[in-house]
């Protein structure tokens, strides 16, 4: 009976213990991250920033009134894009007299993809160059564009920008914007630095025009359409690099519910695009295609948040069961963990905010429980994450 049991509890041991040496891997490599060197290889002349919305009145006002400010590089056009789903006409009517376009749609059931597929059907013909997509609660630093055309005229053609936290109002807001923080650390600086495409983040992206043009008919996400972006771009040998320069603030999640919800929607959206990629991204691995099985085998990482109580748990297995395999794992796989945060949040992590974290983390552990939950809702149906006004 006890040897039943080790079997599937090793297994599931090995796959988090290697999961949190991987992450180590990444923090130390993003050590080593350099600022892009930027070149002129191109001339980019013409950019559209386009922001789905989704039933979101004053943060929309809000966002696009600061948007509309911030500076424009010298010679370049650029248009903005407000895609209105379930957004007031008289919402509508002040964001055209600020200067930005409308454009309103309606579907039976609304995804982030639609109304993206739908605006580059209204702006067909127009030629851009690039395309920066934006979230409704985004608000660009006022270099955000200038930096954007440089990257572009050095010749990058897929870029992620940084999402900075725009509030830290509560102790989820505080771990939220801490773990996109981490992420950033090491999925998007550790993965360039190994020479992988760096993550996509659903925001403060910027694409070549004719490429993102090519991708988003393909797009059929519900939820995570970053994640279908992704694969479908490596897949296609195209590199993600990412850009700090570009930076916007982003609203963090301040309730345990919002989080639930939210992490319920990425973590079906993360293992459903798994099951989609990895036969594919094997069979792309023999054709010397590392990047995109790369990206697929990032989807196999485990959930986040409840990662390091799982490795705690392979702990006290092992010394239950007597066994040194598994005490090995559980020990050496959490400090590896601890490590690659603490690595990735060094200039954050005062003695204030470690404090508010371990008070925080039953929360977050019964929150993550919660998240499990409503991965079976976001497979059916978008799961949308309501915003309020933050001043950044």
């Amino acid at each position: 009976m006890k040897t039943l049991l080790l079997l599937p509890i090793s297994l599931i041991a090995l796959y988090l213990f290697l999961s949190a040496v991987y992450q180590l891997a990444l923090a130390i490599a993003a050590r080593y991250f350099k600022p892009v060197k930027q070149t002129q290889a191109r001339e980019v002349s013409k950019l559209v920033v386009l922001v789905p919305t989704y039933a979101e009145n004053e943060v929309i006002l809000h966002s696009t009134k600061k948007n509309l400010t911030v500076s424009k590089p010298e010679g370049v056009e650029v248009d903005y894009l407000v895609i209105a789903d379930q957004v007031k006409p008289s919402t509508c009517i002040q964001l055209c007299s600020m200067g930005a376009e409308v454009l309103e749609v309606k579907f039976d059931q609304s995804t982030k993809v639609k109304a993206l597929q739908a605006a580059m059907d209204y702006l067909k013909g127009r030629n851009y160059d690039a395309a920066v997509i934006l979230d409704a609660d985004n608000v660009m630093e006022s270099n955000f564009l200038l930096e954007t055309q440089s990257y572009l005229n050095t010749g990058y053609s897929l870029i992620q920008g940084q999402r900075l936290a725009a509030n830290s109002n509560s102790d989820f807001a505080l771990l939220d914007g801490l773990s996109e923080a981490a992420n950033t650390e090491m999925l998007c600086k550790g993965a360039n630095v190994l020479g992988f495409s760096s993550k996509l983040s659903g925001s403060a992206m910027v694409f070549d025009y004719s490429l993102f043009e090519e991708a988003i008919p393909t797009l059929k996400a519900i939820g995570g359409f970053d994640k279908e972006l992704e694969l479908y771009f490596t897949s296609g040998e195209h590199y993600i690099q990412y850009a700090p320069e570009l930076a916007v603030w982003d609203e963090k999640v301040a309730s345990a519910q919002a989080f639930s919800k939210q992490r319920g929607r990425w973590l079906q959206s993360q293992y459903a695009f798994l099951r989609k990629s990895f036969l594919p991204a094997l069979k792309s691995l023999k054709q010397g295609n590392v990047d995109y099985f790369h990206k697929s085998l990032q989807l196999a990482l485990p959930p986040r948040a409840l990662a390091p109580f799982l490795l705690v748990l392979v702990v006290f297995l092992g010394i239950l069961l007597d066994n040194s395999a598994l005490l090995m794992m559980g020990g050496v796989g959490f400090l590896s963990l601890m490590t690659s945060y603490v690595l990735s949040l060094s200039s954050q992590l005062g003695a204030a905010r470690i404090l508010i974290i371990a008070k925080a983390l039953p929360g977050l552990f019964l929150s993550s429980i919660r998240a499990l939950g409503w991965m079976s809702k976001a497979k059916k149906q978008f799961i949308h994450t309501k915003h309020q006004v933050v001043q950044s």
